[in-house]
């Protein structure tokens, strides 16, 4: 009809599987995909920082692949697939799949609570 019309989009919530959780957040397995506990430390409940895509980019821009997996587990030859969405940020958006982290007890006590 000749009109152009304005859309305002956003991604919601992401529920996966750990396994999943992973692959999206290009985190290494065995690492938290929402915050930057160590795989050492996930039953502490330690106060750790909250992952984001910007500091997941500082982090590549100034790191070798090694220092990324070792360090702060992260898959760094892989890009994360919300990079081009503007306001989307895997990390915040991906969701616990209780049913199957519970049973599996994958994080112990770090997810539930």
């Amino acid at each position: 009809d000749g009109h152009f019309r304005r859309a305002i989009y956003s991604l919601g919530p992401y529920i996966a599987n750990y396994p999943e959780q992973v692959l999206l957040a290009c985190t290494v397995q065995g690492h938290c995909p929402r915050c930057l506990s160590p795989a050492s430390d996930l039953d502490q409940h330690s106060a750790a920082a909250s992952r984001c895509a910007a500091h997941t980019e500082a982090l590549l821009q100034g790191l070798t692949l090694k220092e990324l997996w070792d360090d702060f587990g992260i898959v760094g030859d892989i890009i994360l697939f919300t990079t081009g969405f503007p306001r989307a940020d895997i990390h915040e958006l991906i969701s616990m799949d209780l049913l199957h982290q519970i049973i599996k007890g994958m994080f112990k006590d770090h997810i539930v609570d």
